[in-house]
């Protein structure tokens, strides 16, 4: 178990400067969870805290394999598959992997500092479904072309379109009745990554009329005017810093496609969760959930994956943006034993923030009973976590 690196009251002068003697030892105290678990008495304010305080277990009434779920998960295995083959029921795997989607978030936030400036971004949505195939929804993912790093991701639901057969539609349109997406939530979202985009992309000075940045997309009708109502996008267009560049969705997806990072990136995520594998079964039930799993993926694809199969030696994709490789072991080691706390962040997305809070827009799983909303509980000390990351990042 991690012994407690500082003390955990927010008031206490060893909560931000620890030193190395802040803490006494102060007796054992027993679980049926964790079993023996040691504690320790602070020398500052005399709070009590323990191992279990900084674990990534901390509140936890069952003490699950994580890594091992991770893995699973990660592999194409459904929430309830890995409830089988470890004897856990699908809501003890639920809450482990939000633990774990946290713990991935507080990651990315922390090694965000550590970023590279970039030149040039590329985003596109993925397009997978929630709770039916009658919702559906997109997964705009933001990518470094250099590095392929996935960079911020956002959720969007909106109504189905498409055709549809007589029965199909009067299903679809007795849903709406139930819970609609509300009209302007594609466009907002996009503005809202389009916003973020400026904690990565810094262009440097041009000569010679030459753009020395550049987003790609595909030919979305959204993403030009998100760009054109952007302040910061419209002053570094005027000043020549800036360029959108559009390929057609049509265009061969190889490595010369301009787009091929999120491409690569987007088969990655449905190759790997079993919710975005075409024809699937196993389709996700919230929105905020989704997102979790999603941010598991983007954690391990950018720290823990060799860059590819044929040639490892490059490192994991993070490595290749971030200025201190360093960094990334930091992290990377303690991952399933401590818990991180974001508290070296820059800036906390509101993409981000909306996923940890469980605040996106959910259609109901059970709308023939009158179902109009679902609902995620966040445990207070992740809503303190986060509020502490805000905190340091203002």
């Amino acid at each position: 178990m991690p012994v407690p690196l500082r003390c955990p009251n927010p008031r206490c002068r060893y909560h931000a400067h620890p030193g190395r003697r802040w803490r006494i030892d102060y007796g054992f105290y027993h679980t049926r969870a964790h079993g023996r678990v040691r504690r320790y008495r602070c020398r500052g304010c005399r709070r009590t805290c323990s191992t279990q305080t900084e674990s990534l277990h901390y509140f936890a009434k069952r003490r699950l394999p994580l890594e091992a779920v991770w893995e699973a998960l990660l592999s194409g295995a459904s929430q309830r598959d890995i409830g089988r083959r470890y004897g856990f029921s699908p809501m003890a795997v639920q809450h482990a992997v939000q633990r774990l989607g946290r713990q991935a978030m507080a990651a990315q936030l922390e090694l965000s500092g550590s970023f590279r400036p970039v030149s040039g971004v590329v985003f596109d949505g993925l397009r997978s479904f929630v709770t039916a195939q009658d919702y559906p929804c997109d997964i705009t993912t933001v990518v470094e072309p250099g590095g392929e790093t996935i960079l911020t991701l956002e959720h969007t639901v909106f109504r189905r379109g498409g055709r549809m057969s007589p029965g199909q539609r009067a299903r679809v349109e007795e849903k709406l009745a139930v819970w609609r997406p509300k009209a302007g939530t594609m466009s907002g979202d996009i503005s809202r990554v389009v916003g973020e985009l400026w904690a990565y992309l810094r262009p440097p000075e041009a000569d010679d009329g030459v753009f020395a940045a550049t987003i790609d997309t595909d030919e979305h009708r959204l993403y030009g005017p998100a760009l054109s109502r952007d302040p910061i996008a419209g002053h570094f267009r005027r000043a020549g810093l800036l360029q959108h560049i559009r390929t057609p969705g049509s265009a061969p997806r190889t490595r010369a496609n301009r787009l091929f990072a999120v491409n690569y990136v987007d088969r990655l995520l449905r190759h790997r969760l079993r919710e975005h594998t075409r024809e699937t079964i196993a389709g996700g039930r919230h929105a905020s959930l989704q997102m979790h799993r999603a941010w598991c993926f983007a954690w391990d694809h950018n720290s823990r994956r060799a860059w590819r199969v044929r040639k490892p030696k490059r490192g994991v994709h993070a490595a290749q943006a971030a200025a201190d490789e360093v960094a990334v072991r930091r992290l990377t080691g303690p991952f399933f034993r401590r818990r991180i706390r974001p508290v070296h962040a820059p800036v906390v997305p509101e993409t981000l923030r909306r996923v940890w809070m469980c605040e996106l827009p959910t259609p109901p799983v059970r709308w023939r009973r009158g179902q109009r909303g679902t609902s995620v509980r966040v445990p207070a000390y992740a809503v303190a976590d986060l509020a502490e990351a805000c905190q340091q990042a203002a």
